[in-house]
């Protein structure tokens, strides 16, 4: 939301629900306050985010708030699977509301994505945006499994979609410069790796993904610079 090290070369940070940093495997699911609205401060633990999701469930029944408690100690041991079948049960539950079931379908769509299962990912995060278009945690989380299948022009479109919601989010910006990258479009990614470091200075990623896109260019001494402040921000 990757999570890789810095290297002179087209490889990119994997993109990641909410999250992308220099270190591997540290994707975390979205964050939401109680209207539904993509939270701050992203970077949280995967139980965390979890028990913010459980807590918002008003309109649901005991056994469903009981299936998410389950699946908070599933994503805690990254039991993707185990995750994804509580959170299909609670989905069941007719007593849940539109922005609550919103929320569920979220939820699963990141633990599908963590699962490496992109396609089913994309479903439900479609799912989640048909019930509550508001939501720009979805349109990210879409992108990042339209990217994956390779459709960066439905990634990019996700991305801005996304920033129309969250327009202080760094972490959009990011991805959707990666999106841009893979589709061989530089300066658009230049200028979204530069507006991720205004809204984020300490954001190694963003550093090295741009100092990536200036050595594409050509031009060395940039890249060398922004590779080299990446390096010295990620030690």
């Amino acid at each position: 939301m990757t999570q890789n090290g810095l290297r002179a070369t087209r490889t990119r940070a994997k993109l990641s629900p909410l999250s992308s940093t220099m270190l591997a495997d540290s994707l975390l699911p979205c964050q939401f306050d109680r209207t539904g609205r993509l939270k701050g401060g992203v970077k949280r633990v995967v139980a965390f985010a979890a028990v913010a999701l459980i807590v918002s469930l008003a309109s649901a029944r005991a056994d469903s708030v009981a299936d998410m408690t389950a699946a908070a100690h599933a994503e805690q041991r990254q039991d993707w699977g185990r995750a994804i079948r509580l959170y299909t049960h609670a989905l069941a539950d007719r007593n849940l509301a539109p922005q609550d079931r919103v929320r569920v379908y979220d939820a699963r769509g990141t633990a599908y994505y963590r699962n490496n299962e992109y396609a089913r990912a994309l479903a439900d995060y479609s799912a989640a945006i048909k019930l509550g278009t508001d939501c720009g945690t979805c349109y990210n989380n879409r992108g990042m499994a339209r990217n994956q299948k390779g459709d960066y022009d439905g990634a990019v479109a996700d991305f801005s979609a996304a920033l129309k919601y969250e327009p202080k989010s760094w972490e959009v910006f990011l991805n959707r410069g990666i999106a841009w990258y893979h589709k061989n479009d530089n300066d658009h990614a230049i200028a979204d790796y530069t507006q991720a470091i205004k809204l984020n200075p300490r954001c190694a990623p963003c550093f090295h993904d741009r100092g990536m896109a200036w050595q594409d260019k050509g031009d060395l001494a940039k890249a060398n610079d922004d590779l080299n402040t990446a390096d010295q921000i990620a030690h």
